[in-house]
């Protein structure tokens, strides 16, 4: 689905997938295709026949929750509670959208407005649902005159939310926090070790007791196909974003324009929902303030990726870069250098 405070579209068009890590023998796996993206969830199947089929029927109520919260989250679904809520501008709604719009105006207000749930007017401006255009002067700011989360009004009591003047679109944290809700629902089921990767983003239970967890690798920010760092990721989430392969669906709600890079960002953070809003975030902030807010911020980690020439500037701050594919080199880094490089 997703990825917004740039405004992305439901369906997916514009962040960098991380390198596939197909499930490894003895461990049960589903897979189907939600949010726009492909969803593949596994875990360690057990010694038994029975608990094979045990955490099968985990893994299926895990994806089960994700269809489920697509149906509220979606402004591709006219018929999803956000699309009546941006038609009435005014509801009681239920407590997953709630929780979402709380987590997306905490982080609007921890970016500085870098991240902003309410870009659906920019989103539309942008035709990015359909097959895009680039709107006049005027439109981008009779667009961006609808864009502010401090309009946003969410009322805790009641769960009553009130938009006063402005349209939301989750597309920059749904999906993280989709992420989030399946590994609690593989959490109260007794599942452990469970992987979950949805595109761009992938989370983790973490590995047995003692173990540092599983490396990941991140997509070049221009080959998708192609593996350019290699990061540790104990538990929690990692969230890439980027720009170049679907050019423009990267919007800064400050300005109501596509961010001009071709850059990377990689977050790893404890929840699925930070780390899938921070990493549009920082690539809106651009190298200099997403490096600021990394320091400020030690409890995220982030990878940059910028493409210089023939290869690719990298920059690791709170976070462990463990392999280098040929081409890409690391300038700055908070943990020592790379334990590899792929020949």
């Amino acid at each position: 689905m997703w990825r917004i405070a740039l405004v992305c579209v439901f369906g997916a068009l514009l962040v960098w997938s991380l390198r596939p890590h197909p499930p490894e023998a003895g461990h049960v796996a589903r897979a189907r295709w939600l949010m726009g993206t492909l969803w593949t969830a596994w875990a360690p199947a057990g010694e038994r026949a029975a608990d094979a089929q045990r955490v099968g029927a985990a893994l299926d109520a895990a994806l089960d929750t994700v269809a489920s919260l697509e149906r509220r989250l979606s402004n591709w679904l006219p018929s999803s509670e956000l699309s009546r809520l941006n038609r009435s501008g005014e509801a009681i709604v239920s407590e997953p959208l709630y929780a979402v719009l709380d987590s997306a105006c905490e982080l609007a207000a921890l970016t500085g407005g870098a991240f902003d749930p309410t870009v659906e007017a920019l989103t539309l401006a942008w035709d990015l649902r359909g097959s895009g255009r680039t709107p006049s002067e005027s439109e981008i700011e009779t667009a961006r005159s609808a864009v502010d989360w401090r309009r946003l009004s969410l009322e805790p009591s009641t769960r009553r939310v009130r938009l006063d003047g402005v349209r939301v679109d989750l597309g920059g944290i749904g999906k993280g926090y989709a992420l989030d809700r399946a590994g609690a629902v593989l959490a109260a089921l007794g599942v452990r070790g469970a992987e979950l990767d949805a595109g761009g983003q992938r989370w983790s239970a973490g590995g047995a007791p003692g173990t540092t967890g599983s490396s990941v690798w991140v997509a070049h920010p221009l080959h998708r196909d192609r593996g350019a760092a290699s990061v540790r990721l104990a538990s929690g989430s990692l969230s890439t974003s980027g720009q170049s392969e679907h050019p423009g669906h990267v919007l800064d709600p400050r300005t109501g324009r596509p961010v001009a890079t071709s850059a990377s960002v990689s977050v790893g953070a404890a929840s699925g929902t930070r780390a899938d809003g921070l990493s549009t975030s920082l690539l809106v902030m651009g190298r200099e303030r997403a490096r600021a807010f990394a320091d400020k911020h030690p409890e995220i980690g982030v990878l940059w990726l910028e493409p210089e020439a023939d290869r690719v500037e990298a920059e690791a701050w709170n976070l462990r870069v463990v392999a280098l594919a040929p081409g890409v080199r690391l300038t700055r880094f908070s943990h020592p250098e790379p334990l590899a490089r792929i020949p």
